[in-house]
């Protein structure tokens, strides 16, 4: 088994709790440390962190002499330098923190635990789990333009408690805020609503593609000693995040076959002590070590023969109780018996069987991830069986929610897309209508003018307004509207001076851009359009498409 000890960062930089917060500050930024824990004589009394730094001052001021005491998170959380590091990030996951004090078994501060320690401890067989980047990063990315100021910025990561924020432009990433440079910003005591995030945002942006594999973007952040990526499409569009978090969430299903296995490797190992310790002393004994995981051990006529604290608090019945009665009088509820005897059935047949199950209790429905497994000897003579159950009601019902959640956004985007339907019906109309009267009450005068015109200076006058309006026309036209969809603005004006006869050296000119992008926009142009591998000029075919 590996423990904390293992993995945990030491030794660790401490600060006594009448220091100063800028005496914090400053260790914090030498040594550019998320996290600094307060403790005396070695013993831990709180931690003080970026964010709670970020959340103090959103709040209003920072008084820098302020004792650490007085701002710090107490008591942190810890946790012994025994315990198996799978179990320990399912402590930080329950409490949703970053950061986890390692204690000898004095109580004694060892260490530290953060995400970039478990990524650093994962090995290659770790990360076969996910295949891709796209299959593990967050694709809620928060963004903002660059322009805003970085209180703006601050305030929305305290709000939606994120570590980061991109900033971009027309989708591509052109910038990326974190709470470190917060810290930094926030030790200079600048007036951070007259700082806009162009001025101070870290640019370029690290990116990588969603279709890299998870272990090549570990070894990314462990190299360049980041803590998040920034992920894009093939066109450079922003499309997600991956943090170190996001790496390491897989280590949620890890702990409970861990669990599983610790099990397995207790059950062996009273095997092997049989001859000197009474046995199922023994296994009891390690049976209530298990937290808030029920276990159940039974015959094989499924009578009850060890049955842990957990357990007996889980299906509110004493030990002593229950102990040598048959399973079936846990469940109350007639569906749950027969969901019960129904996983005996195929547990016994394929080893084990993993359900959860709904039990009605007092008003309400309780959630309970349950795992029947089938317990054989060395001989693989069946034995008896196990039943493993947590509650999980708190995260069933955050799942139910977002579904309810889910299915209300469904409803309104399709009542958003009737009226956008009808929007676009009402707007075609409107420019067909334009074009018709264009067409009828102002060409007529346009030929009168050119009968009456003296020199030819009016003639190329009336010839430019006429193909102005013809323009304007068949830029109504279903195939034009289709061709400008495809098109940014930027390669929309291109393409109206490429059919208007200009050359490239002419477009150079007229948009004050190189020679070579404009080249570059006219190859991109002929992509989007389809004729990039044809034999037809590019202004024939804008003529063509728009006269037609």
């Amino acid at each position: 088994m590996e423990t904390l000890q293992d993995i945990m960062t030491a030794p660790v930089l401490t600060i006594t709790s009448e220091k100063s917060v800028s005496h914090a500050l400053d260790i914090m930024e030498q040594n550019k440390l998320s996290a600094l824990i307060v403790a005396e004589d070695k013993k831990p009394l709180g931690i003080f962190t970026e964010r709670a730094l970020i959340q103090i001052r959103a709040g209003g001021t920072i008084d820098y002499s302020w004792p650490i005491h007085q701002v710090m998170s107490s008591p942190a959380l810890t946790a012994s330098i025994d315990m198996d590091y799978r179990e320990a990030y399912q402590l930080l996951l329950q409490h949703r923190f970053r950061h986890l004090v390692v204690t000898d078994h004095h109580g004694l501060l060892a260490g530290i635990i953060t995400g970039t320690d478990f990524l650093s401890h994962l090995g290659l067989e770790y990360f076969m789990e996910f295949k891709s980047v796209g299959q593990v990063m967050s694709s809620d990315i928060v963004t903002l333009k660059s322009s805003l100021s970085v209180f703006t910025a601050m305030k929305l990561m305290n709000d939606r408690r994120i570590s980061s924020l991109v900033m971009e432009d027309n989708g591509f990433p052109i910038g990326i805020i974190t709470e470190r440079d917060l810290l930094r910003l926030i030790r200079s005591k600048i007036n951070l609503q007259d700082i806009a995030l162009q001025e101070v945002m870290s640019t370029p942006v690290q990116t990588i593609f969603a279709d890299v594999s998870s272990h090549k973007a570990a070894k990314i952040l462990s190299r360049k000693k980041l803590r998040r990526l920034v992920v894009t499409n093939s066109s450079g569009h922003c499309v997600g995040i991956i943090t170190e978090t996001d790496m390491v969430k897989g280590l949620r299903t890890s702990y409970t076959d861990h669990l599983k296995g610790v099990i397995k490797q207790q059950a062996t190992q009273l095997k092997q002590v049989k001859q000197q310790i009474e046995e199922t002393a023994i296994l009891n004994s390690m049976l209530q070590s298990t937290g808030d995981m029920a276990i159940s051990i039974m015959d094989l006529d499924l009578n009850i023969l060890i049955h842990n604290r957990a357990a007996a608090k889980l299906y509110d019945c004493t030990s002593d109780r229950l102990i040598g009665n048959n399973a079936a009088s846990l469940y109350k509820n007639n569906d749950n018996l027969k969901q019960f005897e129904r996983a005996v059935t195929l547990a016994d047949k394929e080893g084990r069987h993993e359900f959860v199950m709904k039990q009605p209790t007092m008003g309400t429905n309780r959630y309970l991830a349950t795992t029947l497994f089938c317990i054989r000897n060395e001989e693989n003579i069946k034995t008896g069986f196990g039943l493993i159950s947590q509650d999980i009601t708190e995260q069933k019902t955050t799942v139910l929610e977002l579904e309810q959640k889910k299915k209300e956004a469904e409803d309104a985007n399709i009542a958003l897309k009737v009226m956008l339907d009808q929007h676009t019906r009402t707007k075609e109309s409107v420019e067909e209508q334009i074009s018709i009267k264009l067409q009828e009450l102002v060409n007529p005068y346009l030929d009168l003018l050119r009968q009456s015109a003296v020199n030819e200076k009016q003639t190329e006058t009336i010839r430019i307004i006429a193909a102005h309006i013809d323009s304007i026309t068949h830029q109504f036209s279903p195939k034009a509207r289709k061709i400008m969809l495809k098109l940014s603005p930027r390669e929309t004006m291109i393409a109206d001076l490429v059919r208007q006869g200009k050359t490239s050296k002419d477009i150079s000119e007229i948009l004050h851009i190189s020679l070579r992008t404009v080249e570059t926009y006219r190859n991109n142009l002929r992509k989007k359009l389809g004729i990039n591998k044809k034999k037809i000029s590019l202004r024939t075919y804008l003529i063509t498409d728009f006269s037609s």
